[in-house]
């Protein structure tokens, strides 16, 4: 794997864990204020936007496991079947 698939691998695999992190806080940080009857649209917006820069530290030290690459080049080296 040449050193730019490897780059973008790595920028992909990051992104979409800065998602999955975010969603996953927002869901959790939305039952537990719905529980103490904070609900409000303002408190929704806070959290979206603090959750996702909590991922984004997080994401930093993250490692990119190495077999994740092996299954991502033998899905492109595959050929399609019609």
């Amino acid at each position: 794997m040449n050193k730019k698939k490897r780059k973008a691998f790595k920028e992909a695999s990051k992104k979409s864990a800065i998602q999955e992190i975010t969603k996953t806080v927002v869901d959790q940080l939305n039952v537990i204020t719905v529980d103490l009857g904070q609900d409000s649209k303002k408190l929704k917006k806070e959290i979206e936007k603090r959750s996702a820069q909590l991922a984004k530290k997080l994401v930093k030290k993250l490692k990119i496991a190495k077999p994740i690459i092996k299954e991502v080049i033998i899905e492109e080296l595959a050929p399609a079947s019609v």
